[in-house]
């Protein structure tokens, strides 16, 4: 896998070269480096590497990375002959290759945990058309902020249904703190792939794990996209990106793309194998080299219509109109009996519902539909469906009032006034 590192000068907005690029650090002894891969303490670039320019004001050079691995890297800059030199020194990496060896991406959010707490990783594998399929030969790879490979006592994750597959892990007390990655391995009709997750583990303290990516939370958000399975799946084909201005960076209509199925990135309709690097969350492609103005760059890929913070936005909408009806309560997701499940999961794929059928009214939305005839159409459905899940959420937030309720009593405690103990009571009810 290969990674392209740029440096660009300019003069009033205009291209400008400059006397000398190095690659080096400003000690030119035995040790001293362009590149240092700081994972194992080896030098990938030599000291001196001269880094030609192409075109004006621009410097780059392409060596090869390893995955999970981190680099420092140094550019020693020689302005005009005869000059001290400066040096611009920054790190890159670690990266990960998904799909395609040549295809860099950028990972998706797992968690974010305490030392000492309870994980949970979750995989969807799908098709392109969001199908849910299974995978063979799957298990999971953890690295740690420097790139070393955690040792997991069990990383064969447990298969939950088609295409659903789990594994959790027991961060111990003194794992090191810091942003971890962690890989997912498997295979599908023959071909190796991989999906790339990022979590960070913070230390040790009196709060409680994560709460939207672990305990009953995880649970209600997993079963709110079961609810609306085909809206976390959705296919689009060959979509035109709109460029930045850098002329590298290419944004995408949707975000919150899913990784397992894959993506396709064409370049003047010609697939891309290599030299760009792939951002799931964000929905955006970057290119190791300017494109120019005339080319066009498109893609196929399959996205969630609502983000995590969508999905639980909508749980604690309906979770806190369930806690308004008689009687009246103060339940959270992670405390609300399993009795009222149904109540907040019905209430909050209608508010999804409802959010989606506010998107597709708009021009650009409605084109994953067809266009605006057939999102009219869809309009309708919806409609129907948002209607059957008010109804039935209606219905089952009417039966709390029917309890149960808590159970009460009543404690009379009886006042001893007279001689010998008897109570004022039993005076008056025997006189």
């Amino acid at each position: 896998m290969e990674h392209t590192i740029t440096l660009t000068f300019d003069t009033d907005d205009m291209p400008t070269g400059v006397f000398r690029v190095r690659l080096a650090t400003t000690d030119p002894s035995s040790d001293a480096y362009g590149v240092l891969d700081l994972t194992d303490s080896t030098i990938t670039v030599p000291w001196g590497t001269v880094v030609s320019e192409d075109p004006t004001g621009t410097y780059s050079y392409t060596f090869t990375v390893e995955n999970g691995h981190i680099y420092d890297v140094s550019w020693e800059i020689l302005a005009n002959d005869g000059e001290a030199p400066t040096y611009k020194t920054y790190q890159v990496g670690p990266f990960f290759s998904v799909n395609n060896d040549d295809v860099r991406a950028v990972s998706s959010f797992a968690g974010n945990f305490t030392q000492g707490s309870f994980a949970t990783f979750l995989l969807k594998v799908t098709n392109f058309d969001g199908n849910p399929v299974d995978a063979e030969d799957i298990y999971i790879e953890i690295y740690e902020p420097d790139g070393t490979l955690v040792t997991l006592d069990n990383n064969i994750p447990e298969r939950i249904t088609t295409g659903f597959y789990a594994m959790d892990w027991v961060i111990p007390v003194d794992q090191t703190e810091g942003s971890y990655r962690v890989i997912w391995h498997y295979i599908i009709d023959d071909i190796q792939k991989a999906e790339i997750q990022n979590m960070v583990i913070s230390e040790r303290s009196s709060d409680t794990d994560t709460v939207w990516y672990s305990g009953r939370e995880y649970e209600f958000r997993v079963a709110l996209e079961h609810h609306l399975a085909c809206t976390q799946n959705v296919p689009v084909y060959f979509e035109q990106a709109k460029p930045s201005r850098d002329s590298k960076t290419f944004h995408f209509t949707f975000k919150d793309w899913n990784q397992s199925p894959g993506v396709k990135i064409y370049k003047n309709g010609v697939i891309v194998n290599s030299g760009v690097e792939i951002d799931y969350f964000k929905g955006t492609v970057t290119f190791d080299t300017d494109l120019l103005s005339q080319e066009t760059v498109n893609a196929d890929y399959n996205f969630k219509w609502f983000s995590d913070d969508e999905l639980i936005r909508f749980l604690l909408n309906a979770l806190q109109t369930m806690n308004t009806y008689p009687p009246h309560s103060g339940y959270t997701l992670g405390s609300v009996p399993d009795r009222y499940t149904p109540a907040v999961l019905y209430g909050a794929a209608k508010d999804a519902l409802r959010q989606l059928m506010l998107c597709i009214t708009f021009q650009q939305p409605a084109q994953v539909f067809g266009g605006p005839d057939q999102a009219s159409k869809a309009f309708t459905n919806f409609e129907t469906l948002k209607q059957n899940y008010e109804k039935d959420a209606e219905k089952l937030l009417e039966q709390k009032k029917l309890g149960p309720y808590p159970r009460s009593r009543m404690v009379v405690t009886p006042e001893f006034t007279l001689p010998g103990g008897r109570s004022r009571w039993f005076r008056y009810l025997f006189k």
